[in-house]
């Protein structure tokens, strides 16, 4: 009875560490982006981007917003510091993410638009344009990214509270029910086992 409960309990902290990994670089495109905006700030001897999860989940709902905008209105989707994206619904965007708005004043919203987001030419409209005076400020310190058809959203984020694109939700979903699940559950097999 004591292998089975332990056996148990090993099996849901293995659920519970698989859970708490991060999904955030599920393309390819996406990965490639972030490696190369990390090696442009490394070339700069700036520090790498942090992932920022809540960032990426933006970043990753407004790709899916523009998909089917055309190329040419790209740059009418970026956000500047103090300045609110050009959605109609990106109230409802942040809560999804749980990011609360006074957090991302400080952040950037960065789309860019290329056909088949090809790797050399995404990174370019990034490190190229007028996009690389954020990627060369060292105020910001992390970044999320997300893809949809041709569209590729970079959200740079501080180290400020203006500027994490964080929110009192995304920290209560941090300290998750399953830590308190896997917690609860551990101590009753400590309980039974005494």
């Amino acid at each position: 009875m004591a292998f089975l409960k332990l056996s148990l309990c090993l099996f849901l902290l293995v659920l519970h560490c698989v859970q708490g990994r991060r999904t955030y670089h599920s393309d390819d495109e996406e990965d490639s982006l972030f490696e190369g905006l990390n090696g442009y700030r490394q070339s700069l001897n700036l520090p790498n981007f942090t992932d920022n999860n809540n960032a990426a989940c933006l970043a990753e709902k407004i790709a899916d917003q523009l998909q089917d905008q055309p190329c040419e209105n790209a740059y009418d989707y970026s956000s500047t510091p103090g300045t609110k994206p050009n959605f109609t619904n990106i109230d409802k965007l942040l809560d999804k993410c749980d990011i609360n708005e006074n957090n991302t004043i400080d952040g950037v919203i960065l789309p860019v638009c290329v056909p088949k987001l090809d790797t050399i030419l995404v990174l370019s409209n990034y490190t190229n344009s007028l996009y690389a005076k954020y990627l060369n400020d060292s105020s910001y310190s992390g970044a999320g990214i997300g893809s949809e058809d041709d569209w590729m959203v970079v959200i740079l984020s501080t180290n400020t509270s203006t500027g994490s694109f964080s929110g009192a939700a995304s920290l209560l979903a941090n300290i998750s029910m399953g830590n308190y699940m896997v917690a609860f559950l551990f101590g009753l097999l400590i309980v039974s086992v005494s």
